[in-house]
């Protein structure tokens, strides 16, 4: 393939992306449904990809979401998934671990997901899921009251509903010990937006413990190697040059796919627009943007997709 950038993907581009391409890779919301709608064409791309004997994976930076959990709901609605299928941050925590040969226990900001999936591994969270509630009549926090735990030698941040201030001052007392290591599923600012609401990521979450902390994470999710290392680890036979990406942010997904070697397919159901995408191709140009950020490929949607790969059956069918 040339080395063109944001090339509208065809039908005369079709057969080279089934040929040179043995595994996709899939960012879900705003590529395979914008929740909590299944976007047109969505399950029956998975399950034509599989008939053709495409490995595919679905590669998220969302902390809620288990293996076990997720396979079990794209099951429910049509995708015969396996858990293995699923690369979410959870669990891309518990491998991390688990590569550098992690003994100790862990104070986890997240939610139940990370002690699911740490839990498989043999990993220990000992404090941080859950509420840890401060009396709605304080107007401080006397830190001599607070329990810290010795043998806490790993802070992790990810998405956490009950965040406040008292796990704040816990997360960033266990950072001031020099030998805690500190993860973070990922930076994004934003969750996917809702029609009525702003939803803050687990990036605001890190933000305010390094800030306190003044440490600095290795963060795991995308646009972060970890990411692919796992995959790597975990299937050694995927190969980044036979890999292609399929996603809907340039800062996350195409980034991702670009540095780790893979080839980058946006489509445009989602967060990013057309317009949006010029507009990066134009700062690029002018050296003010990451050229990585461009995609190889783009495309309106999965359906357009799916729809291309069906016409190519049908002539040699």
């Amino acid at each position: 393939m040339s080395n063109s950038v944001c090339i509208r993907l065809n039908e005369i581009h079709i057969e080279s992306i089934l040929n040179d391409h043995d595994t996709f890779l899939f960012d879900c919301d705003g590529v395979l449904w914008c929740s909590p709608n299944i976007l047109p064409g969505a399950i029956e791309l998975l399950n034509c990809l599989t008939k053709l004997g495409k490995r595919v994976f679905f590669v998220t930076n969302n902390s809620l979401k288990t293996q076990r959990g997720f396979s079990q709901w794209l099951n429910e609605i049509g995708y015969q998934a396996k858990p293995e299928q699923i690369i979410c941050t959870a669990w891309i925590t518990a491998q991390y671990l688990k590569s550098i040969n992690f003994k100790g226990h862990c104070y986890c900001i997240g939610m139940q997901s990370m002690v699911e999936e740490l839990g498989r591994e043999g990993f220990h969270i000992s404090d941080g899921i859950g509420p840890d509630p401060v009396p709605p009549e304080a107007d401080w926090i006397e830190t001599n009251t607070i329990k810290f735990d010795d043998n806490i030698n790993c802070v992790i941040s990810a998405f956490d509903i009950h965040i406040n201030y008292l796990k704040i001052i816990k997360a960033a007392t266990y950072l001031s010990r020099p030998n805690v290591l500190f993860l973070a599923t990922n930076d994004d600012v934003t969750t996917p937006q809702t029609d009525i609401a702003i939803l803050p990521g687990e990036g605001t979450i890190l933000a305010s413990i390094v800030a306190a902390s003044g440490r600095s994470p290795t963060i795991l999710g995308k646009p972060r190697a970890p990411m692919f290392e796992s995959i790597r680890l975990a299937f050694p036979d995927v190969k980044p040059n036979r890999s292609i990406m399929v996603g809907d942010r340039l800062e996350t997904d195409i980034l991702f796919g670009n540095r780790q070697g893979l080839t980058s397919l946006l489509v445009f159901s989602g967060a990013t627009s057309e317009k949006k995408l010029d507009t990066i191709k134009q700062a690029v140009g002018k050296n003010t943007a990451d050229k990585d950020l461009l995609p190889k490929f783009c495309i309106k949607d999965v359906n357009h997709l799916l729809q291309l790969i069906q016409s190519r059956e049908k002539t040699y069918s």
